[in-house]
């Protein structure tokens, strides 16, 4: 399968902590994916389009702290939970980094 995305996406699970900015209720997940410019987590609870969340993604050895917001959001199949897919909206040079770095070792091992 061609990769049609500008920036490459990795399979990857870990854990990340949200927040929501509107409900401002807090909620631990995992990721399925990330990319530069975003990541896909599982959630129990249904997140409108363009809900902003405050995330927390822990990349083993570096937290890193943004602000993102949902993209989409679909029920998986035969599960009571959610795919979600999230943007970030404002991340740090430094953070924008870290996930760079990260995204790079995992894709070439």
């Amino acid at each position: 399968m061609i990769e049609n995305r500008r920036f490459p996406r990795i399979r990857v699970s870990f854990p990340i902590e949200c927040r929501s900015l509107l409900s401002r209720s807090y909620f631990y997940t995992v990721s399925k994916d990330l990319s530069l410019v975003g990541v896909k987590i599982i959630t129990n609870e249904f997140l409108a389009k363009n809900d902003l969340l405050k995330i927390n993604i822990n990349l083993i050895n570096k937290m890193v702290n943004l602000k993102a917001k949902v993209a989409w959001c679909n029920k998986e199949r035969a599960s009571e939970r959610y795919s979600t897919g999230l943007e970030f909206v404002e991340i740090s040079p430094i953070d924008k980094e870290e996930i760079s770095v990260f995204i790079d070792k995992v894709h070439n091992h």
